[in-house]
């Protein structure tokens, strides 16, 4: 629908206002003339009610007179007089009887005819009129009137007709005004045509025509001046652009036969021929396969002038006359060649790159590095266009380099050496001696890219030409590229063969590693099986050397390893294989014994060896080496149960004292097993409260007979396991020590120390020290002190109560750090002692500086005495040495009287043992204690 309507509307200006104007008239006409209609509607209908009303009361009157009387005639008379003239159609009288007098209007042929539809409403709008006639108050009859609705709807009908013809008569005339006065003024705007003047304006324009012709006529003012001014600006520019033309193009101008009638500087320039000796020639003879055409001509041509050969991009242009015939050509060339040579320097770089990719394929392949050489001479002499390559490897130590692969040399100088020192000269020796090799030693030209392969030079990459040439950068970065594939092509082979190293041999000592000792176990058990011989593996653990690494550091662990393994090395036979297993685990394969006891010389060389002290950042350090042995085929059948039946034989080793070898026996098995419960059930007896303390007391050597009083307790810990009771401490604190449960549970040991010496504090007035022994574990820790002190302050006891007890094996790990340690304690009021003094290497030097209170004689020593001279001698020398530094002496293993009396005799200070006391609950001590205070009492 909306479309119709952009369809039937006008064209031009003058329709569509006069179309707005005519609906407009329309709109506002229909809308008046509806409201007048209704006005006249309703008033005339209101009024033919008023009239028929007032005439009803005037006949009423007349009829009651007549009605009074009887006279109906009268009656009859005076209705039929009432229907003249009236907008009745009949009138009626009823009387009280019932008899009716009615007369009916004479029917009006005249009448303009109405709708029916107005015929009803009017009918609807009006109501009969009924009069009731009486007299002297008695009621005659009733007087009924009935309108004329046709009457009345023609009546209303004829004025709407004319009303309506007036109406469309005066809106016709003034249509026709309008149209013809909007026709006269929009006729000024057919002036706003372009003008080379300005347009005129009539006087009857209006005000808005007025103003649009005259901004017609400044904008086209401006225009003109505008485009003059382009116009000469286009002109300026075309010579301009001929000009330039002139300066960046070789042109020329051609006949119609194709000789060159005129030429501009550039062409003479390009040429280096004079203007006369171009024109008149022909075109042709410039280059390309142009022949005179009527349509433009482009292509590339090879222009030959005095500077040489030039590549041209031409295009010929016909100029053709008025009678459309070629009147002469325009040729315009563009010098291309540096275009053309950056195009085959792309496709000569894009060839190189390919020939690189090809390479770097074949590195990433992992074949031979051979056929890797081989291609990558043949792709250098293809990349740069010669017929020789070669590359060279570097012996940097002999000073020499060695052909790998070439392209184009003789067979026989594979793998032949010559002279090439490092430096610059080793370029040029190089080249001399290759180019001697090839036949052009005084002429030729050569580049090389040095193969770099983890900083170091591995070789070169070469190649040589027989001319004189100049090689330039892109060629010499192509030949880099090969090189760099080589250099990580070797560089990945050494990584594989590194790897496939470190999968067999430890990169720490050089040794075989636990999978490749797995491997030689394995040859050396089917060597043994098909001789019929044995074949035996040695489990080595170092001892304590896992103080060493937590207290000096990694970097001395890995020293001491390394010189174990080359010590183990140096007491094996020449077929016997030694490895690392890991950490400080070592072991050796022993693949042909005779016997099981051939292997006992091996592995006592072996402990003597590595009981010997280590130097490590100039000091001194004492391991020693527990060696557990087994056999094939008694002790397993297989490598796997073979090297498990060695490493519980080392375990055995170890609960012996360390420091010795053992062999594999079957009861070793229940040991291990009970080593792993008793290691898994440790790590619950902390928090299940299963440790306990007992205390041995130590007394003093009085100068007469017997003994003196208590003069303090040792602090010893005790272990009562749920369902196997008190566990034998040798059984539990080795593990304790292996497994780092030391820590907390000897800090435990210190709190449950300083809980007990609260207790007796709180009962006797006077209380005895006690002594903790600390582990080499303890001892590494760089927090013991600050523990300690914390300790001791929340147990609110006397700092000199307590008393540590350390070997001097221990102390002399690493001496500096002990000092420090104990230097820490001794400042916060502590005690320290040396226990089992003599059994280890302690320096005097680092003796004298360290702070202590006493020196503990190890029971070696006491045990023999007093019949052996030479512990008898050792003993007082000790209890001299001590004295001599103010410290005290106290004996350990005492047991007998005759210990007790020379002890005395040599002047030692305090005696401990079964003899004055065996480790007791710390009831007992209290016992003790009482007693002895009841006695002094």
């Amino acid at each position: 629908m909306l479309r119709l309507a952009w369809r039937l509307l006008p064209r031009s200006l003058a329709g569509r206002v006069f179309i707005l104007f005519a609906l407009s008239m329309l709109v506002f006409g229909g809308v008046g003339m509806g409201m007048f209609y209704r006005h006249q509607y309703l008033q005339h209908i209101e009024e033919t009610q008023d009239a028929a009303n007032t005439l009803v009361e005037v006949a009423a009157q007349a009829v009651e007179d007549s009605a009074l009387i009887g006279d109906y005639d009268t009656v009859k008379r005076t209705l039929a007089t009432m229907m003249l003239q009236s907008p009745f159609a009949s009138a009626a009288f009823i009387d009280m009887n019932g008899g009716v007098i009615r007369v009916e209007a004479r029917r009006d042929a005249s009448l303009y005819p109405a709708p029916a539809w107005l015929v009803a409403h009017v009918g609807g709008e009006l109501y009969d009129v009924n009069r009731v006639v009486a007299a002297g108050g008695k009621d005659y009859g009733v007087l009924r009137l009935h309108f004329d609705e046709r009457r009345l709807a023609s009546q209303l009908w004829l004025l709407l007709v004319q009303s309506a013809c007036l109406a469309a008569v005066v809106l016709a005339i003034s249509l026709a005004v309008a149209r013809a006065l909007l026709a006269r003024w929009l006729r000024n705007l057919d002036n706003l045509r372009f003008h080379d003047a300005a347009a005129p304006i009539r006087p009857d324009a209006p005000l808005e025509i007025r103003e649009a012709i005259k901004a017609m006529n400044r904008s086209a003012a401006s225009m003109r001046d505008e485009y003059g001014q382009r116009i000469a600006s286009l002109m300026n520019s075309l010579v301009q652009h001929k000009s330039a033309l002139d300066q960046a193009a070789i042109v020329s101008e051609v006949d119609r036969e194709g000789f060159v009638t005129a030429v501009n500087d550039e062409f003479v320039r390009q040429s280096g021929y004079p203007r006369e000796q171009l024109v008149g020639r022909a075109l042709a003879l410039a280059g390309g396969g142009w022949s005179p055409a009527t349509t433009v001509w482009r292509g590339e041509v090879a222009f030959r002038g005095e500077g040489g050969e030039r590549q041209w991009y031409r295009t010929i242009v016909p100029i053709f006359d008025a009678a459309k015939n070629v009147d002469k050509y325009i040729c315009i060339d563009f010098d291309i060649s540096e275009r053309k040579e950056f195009e085959s320097a792309i496709v000569r770089n894009a060839m190189r790159q390919g020939l690189i990719a090809r390479l770097g394929r074949k590195a990433l392949e992992a074949g031979p590095l051979v056929e890797l050489f081989e291609m990558a001479a043949r792709l250098a002499c293809d990349g740069l266009g010669v017929r020789h390559a070669a590359l060279f490897a570097f012996d940097l130590e002999a000073g020499s380099a060695c052909l790998q692969a070439s392209r184009g040399f003789p067979a026989n100088t594979r793998a032949l050496p010559f002279p090439c020192p490092a430096g610059s000269a080793a370029g040029e020796t190089l080249t001399r001696w290759t180019t001697g090799l090839l036949g052009f030693e005084d002429a030729g030209s050569s580049i090389d890219a040095v193969v770099v392969c983890a900083g170091r030079p591995f070789g070169a990459l070469a190649v040589y030409a027989p001319e004189a040439r100049t090689f330039q950068e892109d060629e010499d970065a192509f030949l880099n590229g090969l090189g760099n594939i080589l250099a990580t092509a070797v560089e990945r082979e050494d990584a594989r063969n590194r790897l496939t190293y470190l999968a067999q041999f430890d990169a720490l000592t050089g040794l075989p590693n636990r999978h490749r000792l797995g491997l030689c176990l394995e040859e050396a058990i089917a060597g043994a099986a098909e001789s019929r011989r044995r074949a035996g593996v040695m489990f080595i653990d170092l001892d304590r050397f896992k103080s060493v690494n937590d207290m000096l550091g990694h970097s001395v662990g890995d020293e001491l390893l390394a010189q174990a393994g080359r010590r183990l090395q140096d007491c094996v036979r020449t077929l016997d294989v030694v490895a690392r297993l890991g950490g400080d685990e070592f072991a050796v394969v022993l693949p042909q014994l005779g016997t099981s006891s051939e292997a006992e010389p091996i592995a006592r060389r072996i402990v003597e060896a590595l009981a010997q002290p280590f130097l490590l950042q100039g000091q001194q350090l004492y391991v020693s080496a527990s060696v557990g042995i087994a056999a094939y085929p008694d002790d397993g059948m297989d490598a796997a149960t073979l090297l498990k039946s060695a490493d519980t034989a080392m375990y055995g080793a170890k609960q012996n004292g360390r420091n010795n070898y053992q062999f594999y026996l079957a009861e070793m098995n229940a040991n291990a097993a009970l080593r792993l419960q008793t290691e898994h059930q440790l790590h619950l007896a902390l928090e299940r409260g299963e440790f306990e303390l007992h205390y041995q007391p130590k007394v003093k050597l009085a100068t007469g007979a017997g003994m003196g009083k208590i003069s303090g307790f040792e602090a010893l810990l005790r272990w009562r396991h749920p369902e196997r009771g008190l566990v034998a401490p040798f059984e539990f604190i080795s593990i304790l020590e292996e497994t780092g449960l030391i820590l907390p549970v000897g800090e435990w040991v210190i709190a449950e120390v300083c809980r007990q010496l609260g207790a007796w504090s709180s009962a006797w007035a006077s209380v005895p020290p006690v002594a903790i022994n600390l582990s080499a574990r303890q001892l590494g820790h760089a927090g013991l002190p600050d523990t300690v002190r914390a300790i001791v302050e929340a147990a609110g006891v006397d700092p000199s109560l307590l008393e540590f007890e350390l070997t001097e094996s221990m102390l002399m790990l690493d001496p500096e750090a002990a000092v420090r340690i104990l230097t820490d304690l001794k400042r916060q009021g502590m005690r320290l002692s040396v226990d089992d003094f003599g059994t280890g290497y302690s320096s005097l030097a680092y003796l004298k500086r360290f702070p202590l209170d006493a020196l503990k004689i190890d029971r070696t020593f006491v045990r023999d005495l007093p019949g052996d001279s030479d512990d008898a001698a050792i003993t007082k020398a000790v209890i001299s040495l001590a004295h001599s530094l103010n410290l005290k002496v106290v004996a350990e293993g005492v047991e007998t009287i005759a210990h007790l009396d020379a002890l005395r005799a040599f002047g030692c200070d305090e005696i401990q043992g079964y003899y004055v006391g065996r480790p007791v609950p710390a009831a007992q001590c209290a016992a003790l204690m009482a007693e002895e205070s009841m006695a002094v009492a």
